[in-house]
């Protein structure tokens, strides 16, 4: 019983005393320099890219998550002018919301061009795309179709070379 007080002490003392060091930890090409406490993102930061010990990017990705791109946009412009975000991350968080909120219909005709194209959800971002996907609502279109769509939003420019 007592083990449980010490490790909420534990908990408590560090977050009351937080991050102290001043400078943010930068992301080199070497894996073995990438550690979980420096990645805020749900994904892998790039060579050059910097976080901050605050919370500010993980509250952009949760904004990002809950589908609220206004709010994360003006968060990702001051952080990035308070020097609180790198410009790189910043990019990867704006390139983000640029894809989730991408119509399908906003594609090139070339990738529209494609075999089984489902024109119905031209209208529709990635992000209801996804949400379609997750809730496994398939009256707009069937599986194989939501998965080409996003497959064609989220690869767009690699299936751009390809063709």
């Amino acid at each position: 019983m007592a083990a449980w007080k010490w490790l909420l002490g534990a908990f408590v003392l560090f977050g009351a005393v937080g991050c102290r060091h001043g400078d943010a930890v930068t992301v080199r090409g070497d894996a073995r320099w990438r550690s979980a406490s420096t990645v805020a993102s749900h994904e892998e930061p790039q060579e050059g890219e910097r976080f901050e010990c605050g919370t500010l990017p993980a509250r952009i990705w949760a904004l990002i998550g809950q589908w609220q791109f206004a709010e994360a946009e003006v968060l990702i412009a001051e952080g990035t002018a308070a020097g609180l975000l790198s410009k790189p991350a910043a990019d990867r968080m704006l390139e983000e919301i640029a894809k989730l909120t991408m119509r399908l219909g906003q594609l090139p005709a070339r990738l529209q061009r494609v075999p089984d194209f489902p024109s119905q959800l031209k209208e529709h971002t990635l992000y209801e795309i996804e949400q379609l996907l997750a809730h496994g609502d398939f009256i707009l279109a069937t599986k194989p179709q939501l998965l080409m769509a996003q497959k064609l939003i989220r690869q767009q420019p690699r299936l751009m070379q390809k063709f």
